[in-house]
């Protein structure tokens, strides 16, 4: 990999003004011969940090923290050494010089440099365009109803591109550029028919890197039925790569630093600003369509420590902040949720109750888990089958979590919540961590927005005649009784005939032990033990998670010495096990704290019952 040749970097740090670069990131007031300010790296009354224009330092009387220009930019603007130094080279006109190019590396520089030009020219004129042209009316109506003035439009360099591609053209040749760069640009893209613009009556978004280049754009249809794709991304080119770049990210980096190192993650862009500008919640990024990739997670990493989810509160939201949080999660940040209310986003919530209400629903914000598991249980409500689903289910999102610490104490706060018992529930979470060790990563879904048609997130969901069973879902796991009694029920008549008759004492145990509901829906459907076809069907009926769980289970026929007595030995074995589960579940709610003495007292009573009937049946 290419770095920046030491005589560079000395060009560059003998370039910085100090005074100048400090100055523009707070308020200095000359004292003597140097500068002071309020340190902006802690909270104090009392100025005690200085800048010292002959020796070109700063330092923090303070809190102790001092350094260079290039030192103060990766502190307050939260960035590696690297890109603090570009960022001096690029506002003094420095020319970076690297190391070990070869000649295909320096053409793709010269390259990317070209369009990254060609970038500013079109935001430039995208954003004439939105303030001065009549055509773009509807346009600025449209912002005006969302209500993101004009300062909003030039702080962000919002711009509209008109569907008449002629004008920009012919800038772009006045200033040396021709078509073949525009396409490199991903601004024209060719076709049988010869060229055409990418983007066409559009509200455009200049896509910043942290540098703050134009790497690209995200355009927003204006007209209904004008293209099925709402936005339109800029293609991979030298200097876009869609998958590491997050909108608002270059504006946000000093301010998720003084958060805490906390970001605020929404689904899209206008989000973003709303967040920015209307909410004065300047650490705000989002993503670029709909998937949100390692490589994210891996930039954010660099920045935050702990990332907010506020995403919409309806299906699709709920869908993509668990994408976002398995890919935090694995990049080992700590993931909560923001609770918006049902049908609202950032903006429109902000616009029905006010800024300080979104500020509200941030600051409230908890783990995801633990907003998930809620959302999930209000979800299955009665339904026994949805409420089984739920603990395989949450089981492998507490399985991305890294840190073995932090994963470990939201199994035992899960374990309370779902009702179930911590070691069936942590014994579960290990399996799936086992699994995902034994089996290799699948690669990573490429999402393309520039498809003739929108993206069909049901798409994997889709099923065919003969259904297969999808196995990018965690298995449910059975309890050693329940495995049991499914493989009698699937590979002997007689047996399958005793549990039926034995179901109402087997309610408990198909309550309290995980994999009971699949128990129950054999005992509901009775697939023929020794037909395959019979045990084929009955497994397409099930939901892809509890058919996985059944994978070993063998169908052919087995023989049971005096069937009623074996199996009523099996149902009271079942039974004894479901009131061992129920005790490890109070134990654990009990050891977990944050309920009411009243509860306490409850449950204690209701332990010490149990141990009297278990004890009575042992």
């Amino acid at each position: 990999m290419a770095r920046i040749t030491e005589e560079c970097v000395a060009r560059i740090k003998d370039s910085a003004d100090i005074v100048d670069i400090v100055g523009g990131c707070i308020q200095l007031r000359r004292a003597g011969n140097s500068w002071k300010a309020c340190c902006p790296f802690h909270n104090e009354k009392t100025p005690s940090f200085h800048v010292n224009p002959a020796r070109q330092t700063f330092h923090c009387f303070g809190c102790g923290v001092g350094g260079d220009a290039i030192k103060f930019l990766m502190m307050f603007e939260n960035l590696d050494y690297p890109t603090a130094l570009r960022r001096v080279a690029d506002k003094n006109g420095i020319a970076i010089i690297e190391e070990d190019e070869n000649p295909e590396q320096q053409r793709r520089r010269r390259l990317r440099s070209r369009v990254i030009e060609a970038n500013q020219l079109a935001a430039d004129y995208f954003h004439r365009q939105l303030c001065r042209n009549r055509e773009a009316d509807h346009v600025r109506a449209y912002l005006k109803q969302r209500e993101f003035n004009i300062e909003v439009a030039k702080s962000w360099q919002l711009g509209w591109a008109p569907p008449d591609f002629r004008a920009f053209r012919q800038l772009a040749r006045e200033n040396r550029m021709d078509d073949t760069l525009l396409t490199e640009a991903y601004i024209l893209q060719n076709s049988s028919r010869g060229s055409y613009p990418v983007f066409r009556d559009r509200l455009m978004f200049p896509i910043h890197n942290v540098r703050g280049e134009i790497v690209g754009f995200s355009g927003r249809v204006m007209a209904d039925g004008q293209d099925p794709r709402k936005y339109v991304n800029t293609g991979e080119t030298v200097a876009f790569h869609k998958g590491e770049l997050l909108f608002g990210l270059y504006k946000a980096t000093s301010h998720i630093a003084r958060a805490g190192m906390t970001v605020v993650i929404c689904e899209g862009q206008l989000d973003v600003i709303a967040c920015h500008e209307k909410a004065d919640v300047r650490n705000a990024v989002a993503g670029l369509g709909t998937a949100f990739t390692d490589d994210h997670a891996s930039t954010l990493r660099k920045y935050a420590k702990r990332g907010i989810l506020c995403y919409d509160a309806d299906n699709a939201g709920i869908k993509a902040s668990e994408k976002t949080f398995r890919k935090l999660s694995a990049a080992g940040m700590e993931v909560l949720m923001a609770s918006l209310p049902q049908g609202e986003d950032p903006d429109s919530l902000i616009k029905h109750q006010g800024a300080e209400a979104l500020r509200q629903v941030i600051e409230a914000a908890r783990p995801y888990l633990e907003v998930r598991t809620e959302i999930e249980i209000a979800a299955a409500g009665n339904n026994a089958n949805a409420r089984a689903a739920i603990v395989p289910k949450m089981a492998d999102l507490a399985a991305e979590i890294i840190d073995p610490i932090r994963r470990d104490i939201l199994i035992a706060d899960l374990a309370v919540r779902l009702n179930t018992g911590l070691e069936e529930f942590r014994s579960t979470v290990n399996e799936i961590l086992q699994h995902r060790k034994e089996e290799p990563k699948a690669p990573e879904t490429e999402y393309n927005d520039d498809a003739p048609y929108a993206e069909d997130e049901e798409s994997e969901f889709s099923e065919g005649p003969a259904r297969p069973i999808r196995t990018n879902v965690p298995p449910v796991r059975l309890h050693p009784t329940i495995r049991n009694l499914i493989s009698y029920a699937a590979q002997n008549i007689g047996a399958q005939h005793a549990l039926v008759e034995r179901i109402e004492e087997l309610q408990e145990p198909i309550t309290a032990l995980s994999g009971g509901m699949i128990l129950q829906r054999i005992l509901e459907v009775l697939p023929k033990p020794g037909d395959p076809q019979s045990w084929a069907s009955f497994l397409e009926l099930l939901p892809p998670e509890q058919a996985l769980a059944l994978k070993h289970i063998q169908n052919d026929i087995i023989e049971l010495p005096d069937i009623d007595s074996f199996m009523e030995q099996a149902c009271a074995h079942a039974a004894v096990d479901a009131v061992k589960a129920r005790i490890d579940g109070i134990k654990t709610k009990i050891r977990v704290g944050n309920i009411a003495q009243e509860e306490v007292s409850r449950l204690f009573a209701e332990l010490t019952e149990l141990q009297r009937l278990l004890n009575g049946n042992c």
